[in-house]
């Protein structure tokens, strides 16, 4: 009898939830081809979990009764509420527009793109799949009109990037845009660390009316990182993603000699080389192009990486993780890294929300000591820099060793250490003697809480860490003598015979940021067209760095290499610092918009900061914007082939605190040691008036679609830097050479121009074209103590009232007297002379090393399940000194180096007409080393393939998509350096871009 009750109570239990619940099918597909959409998210209204749709576009719930309604969205679509049917069929259609997409562009909740008051730009998700490069930073070069990127080093572990936006504004305090990771500040070793397939959207904020909300930090824009998360309601998605590559070096406008032109060459200039040397060459062909030789042409790269994301009705998560290692295409330079994200957001009651967002990251990598390096302490070259090295070596060396029989037959050996007549090392050999690794772990952990006490209000906290510790590891082995088969003798900057001993170098540091944010937003409408946005908050910022390193020295074994095995540490092989910094700001912003037509913002923030001196260490800063969206008047309803039309105004301030800590104090440091003990000294002079540096910002822009096709972006601007912070040089009687104060002025005037056509777009075939350029005019307007110039004669560049603040400041060459070879040059008033006189005849060139035009352009082409994507970048009007001409264009160093092909030009005789001088003459730093250093280069080539949804559905899978992408595939440029993009006065053998190459495979299911 208990049996049957149990049993009846059961039934009853089934055909109790059966009651209370239904199944529900359907079908999602695009309104207008009718084709399935594979990973719709469908949500039940008001209680329940959801689900995505299959391969087929289909999809099954069971919800409960009280539930008479469906949201269903798509990337890329407008999402839809619908009443609940069974067999129901949605159809979605396609956005009209990217203004309903919800960006973050500061504190509290996102905005619509299209009702922002300032100038934003958006980059999605696509720009940042299929990167060849450990760094997101590449994906954003020429997409952004007035960001201007340049990338200074092709090391994989380089973070060496110039980043500016709408022009320079100060001469000594930092030009980089704040970057923000989900909401908290972080610094850039973010570039490396982060993987770009963890990015959803990075948000570029160029006016006061965008970035004032983030005050003292973002006088040079802001940048806004938007990292995946998942979705509440979404069916689990696992995506894997493996790629392999490699990296060459771009092409160089330089040809270095061979032999036969070597030896030619140095006939010309009456020091032939010997006998010996011409029947090597005439005998046995040795003519060796040391760039082949010295750069790998397929440093390989690959990545293997995963991520899952989804969500239940009240959790959402995205997880993924990341393991790259890439090589350099250099000795000594690569990086390995591997990455963890995870992201969760949670619903824990109607009115609460919790989240974290965690970037964990470990990276590995050697960077070459020499790498950027010329000159050594004892005023060389460092020869065994391999871009000086692949410049220098002579072409009848051989890589290999190699001796002769009785017969006079060539007898080949192991490859070369050190080469015979160049007479030095190689890098490879170098490279054996020492290991130099370094590792850095990084993490940027963000925690949230937001409370809903009431419709429309939310309380939101939020406590953000960015911290990182770096170590190094630099080894030098004890060394013996380098006997060679060809009888040179290396002694390893030691005695011949005698051993060298060894190093061990280490250091440690540690960085950390923590950030507190508090702000209460509250949302409210009045009569349907009066929306409101109030947002008032205050955020603390605390952070510290320090460090400290040993260099110990007189290893004599490669076995005993610790630090303690050495003989001898001096008092200056010992380092550590420590630096703390404290932030404060409250802030607060007003949004408001009558029925989506006209918007306005003002913001005002207050910080304060530990960097300046008491009294000055509080700044107001504020923006105040309108727009007017000119369309939603009844006056152009009729026009329909007018999409949009938007005009925008703002004006704002902004501040920069981006100097050293501690410049206001007057400081005592540790003085030399006297009689065994140590001393202190006054180490720098106090200002007790050193504040913040102000950009006074005003925007003036207009926003048009036309057709349906044709979407164009224009805004003028003007800043003005107030206040700069400029290292000040001091009379030396004071003791001192300089300090730092609030004097000059710069200003930055220029016009960014964004268009985007849409000119296909049907089932099978879509072509989008893109193209977005700034000019940008920049001014010193203003130095100290009534100068209006401060030259700089050993950079070749000067500071002067009313021009470019990267003007180039020389004497000007012109070229050599065909009569005797002789060099010669322009004096100030324009006359020829023979004698170089830099302090008399150095003058202002109408060039620059900042460019004041720049952009990118590209192009999107879809047929089918196949597509195309190109970008470029370019720059011009950009200059740069190329400091490699000095050493493989001088007729100075022709016994020890390798020449230019052009050298052959070399002046011989009366009546040459000819620019290489006659041999004997000292050549000067004027303008003939610098070069027009504009650019166009294809940056990204990305040719990709979805395999059918018929296919992958046979084997469980929702996608699988291959790709080739190619970098840096073309450059067109006049430079004859190893690379145009570095924005420097000068390159001296840095490290070049690399072009690469890549493969690589994605499964989703």
């Amino acid at each position: 009898m208990k049996k049957f009750i149990l049993l009846l109570f059961a039934l009853l239990t089934v055909v109790s939830v059966s009651a209370q619940s239904r199944s529900i099918r359907g079908t999602v597909v695009s309104a207008a081809d009718g084709e399935p959409l594979v990973g719709a998210t469908v949500v039940p209204v008001g209680g329940g979990s959801g689900t995505a749709t299959d391969l087929d576009g289909k999809f099954h719930l069971t919800v409960s009764n009280k539930v008479s309604q469906l949201t269903v969205s798509y990337i890329g679509m407008k999402p839809v509420t619908v009443p609940v049917q069974d067999n129901m069929t949605i159809r979605l259609e396609t956005s009209d527009t990217h203004l309903d997409e919800v960006v973050v562009t500061g504190y509290g909740s996102g905005k619509k793109l299209g009702s922002i008051v300032g100038s934003v730009a958006v980059i999605g998700e696509q720009n940042f799949e299929n990167l060849t490069t450990p760094t997101f930073v590449d994906a954003l070069q020429g997409q952004v009109a007035g960001l201007s990127i340049f990338s200074s080093s092709g090391d994989p572990s380089s973070v060496d990037n110039q980043i500016r936006l709408r022009g320079l504004n100060s001469l000594n305090a930092g030009t980089t845009p704040l970057f923000i990771l989900d909401g908290a500040p972080v610094t850039q070793t973010v570039f490396t660390t982060l993987n770009p397939n963890d990015i959803e959207s990075i948000t570029v904020l160029k006016d006061a009316a965008s970035v004032a909300i983030y005050g003292s930090r973002a006088a040079n824009g802001v940048i806004v990182i938007t990292s995946k998360k998942g979705k509440y309601g979404q069916q689990a998605r696992v995506t894997i993603r493996a790629k392999y590559g490699w990296s060459q070096l771009t092409p160089d406008k330089v040809d270095m000699m061979n032999s036969d032109q070597y030896i030619e060459y140095r006939d010309k200039i009456g020091q032939p080389v010997s006998q010996g040397i011409k029947d090597l060459v005439n005998k046995h062909g040795i003519s060796t192009n040391w760039r082949d030789e010295i750069f790998d042409g397929s440093a390989p790269t690959y990545s293997l990486e995963g991520a899952v994301t989804g969500g239940t009705e009240r959790t959402s998560y995205y997880i993924s993780l990341n393991h790259l290692n890439q090589e350099g295409i250099i000795a000594q330079s690569g990086m390995r890294r591997e990455t963890m994200r995870v992201s969760i957001d949670s619903k824990v009651t109607d009115w609460f929300r919790v989240g974290l967002q965690t970037n964990l990251g470990y990276t590995k990598y050697e960077t070459n000591n020499e790498s950027g390096s010329v000159y050594s302490a004892s005023g060389g070259i460092y020869v065994t820099n391999p871009m000086v090295f692949a410049r220098k070596a002579l072409p009848y060396d051989s890589p290999y060793y190699y001796t002769f029989d009785d017969n006079g037959n060539i007898m080949w050996g192991d490859r070369a250490e050190y080469l015979h007549y160049s007479g030095m090392p190689t890098p490879d050999y170098i490279r054996s003697g020492r290991s130099v690794l370094r590792n850095r772990l990084t993490i940027n952990a963000a925690l949230y809480e937001a409370f809903t006490p009431i419709k429309g209000l939310t309380l939101r906290a939020q406590q953000a860490v960015d911290a990182y510790d770096t170590r190094l590891k630099n080894l030098g082995f004890p060394n013996e003598t380098l006997y060679t088969p060809m009888g040179d003798v290396y002694a390893n900057g030691g005695t011949a015979g005698e051993l060298v001993n060894g190093y061990n170098q280490q250091s440690f540091s540690r960085y950390y940021a923590f950030t507190y944010t508090n702000t209460a937003e509250y949302n409210f409408n009045i009569a349907d067209v009066h929306n409101v946005r109030a947002l008032v908050g205050e955020e603390s910022i605390i952070s510290q760095s320090e460090g400290f390193g040993v260099f110990s020295e007189g290893q004599s074994d490669r076995r005993q290499m610790l630090l303690t095995q050495g003989t001898s540490v001096a008092i200056s092989d010992l380092s550590e610092s420590l630096v703390r910094t404290v932030m404060n700001s409250i802030f607060a912003q007003l949004s408001y918009d009558y029925d989506s037509k006209y918007f306005f913002d003002f913001t005002y923030r207050r910080d304060g900061s530990s960097k300046f001196a008491p009294g000055h260490r509080w700044a107001n800063f504020f923006s105040v914007g309108g727009m007017w969206n000119i369309k939603s008047e009844k006056f152009l309803q009729p026009y329909t082939w007018l999409d949009d039309l938007k005009f925008r105004i703002s004006y704002g301030t902004t501040g920069n605190s981006s100097i050293d800590n501690y410049m206001y104090y007057g400081l005592i440091g540790a003085g030399n040691v006297y009689n065994g003990q140590g001393s202190l000294g006054i180490s720098q002079a106090a200002n007790s008036d050193l504040t913040w540096e102000t950009v006074k910002s005003f925007d003036l822009g207009l926003n048009f679609g036309l057709f349906n096709i044709l979407d164009v972006d224009v805004d003028f601007y003007n800043k003005q830097t107030c206040d700069m912070l400029l290292e000040i040089p001091y009379s030396y009687t004071t003791g001192f050479d300089g300090g730092w104060g609030n004097v000059g002025g710069m200003r930055n005037r220029g016009v960014d121009v964004d268009v985007k056509a849409n000119i296909i777009n049907t089932r099978d075939w879509t072509w989008n074209v893109r193209a977005n350029f700034n000019y940008n005019k920049n001014e010193i307007t203003d130095l100290y103590d009534g100068l209006d110039e401060l030259p700089f004669l050993n950079a070749n560049v000067i500071y002067k009232v009313g021009h470019d603040a990267g003007s180039f400041y020389c004497v000007k060459y012109a070229g050599v007297d065909p009569r005797d070879g002789q060099q010669m040059w322009y004096t100030k008033d324009g006359n020829l002379t023979k004698v170089f006189n830099e302090t008399r005849d150095s003058q202002i060139l109408d060039k620059s090393q900042y460019s004041p035009w720049s952009g990118g352009f590209g192009t999107d082409l879809r047929w089918k399940g196949l597509s195309l994507r190109m970008d470029f970048t370019w720059a011009a009007k950009k200059y740069m000194i190329n400091n490699d001409l000095y050493f493989i264009t001088n007729n100075n160093f022709a016994t020890s180096y390798n020449q230019r092909v052009e050298m052959l030009n070399v002046w011989t005789k009366p009546g040459d007409i000819t620019d290489i001088p006659a041999p004997g003459q000292a050549l000067q730093f004027d303008d003939r080393w610098l070069e027009d250093a504009s650019f166009v280069r294809l940056k990204n080539l990305t040719l990709q393939y979805s395999l059918p949804k018929a296919w992958v559905k046979k084997a469980c899978l929702s996608g699988v998509n291959l790709h080739f992408t190619g970098r840096n595939l073309l450059t067109f440029t006049s430079f004859t350096g190893y690379d145009p993009e570095p924005e420097r006065n000068l390159v001296k053998f840095y490290y070049p871009n690399t072009r690469q190459y890549e493969f690589g495979i994605e499964v989703s299911f």
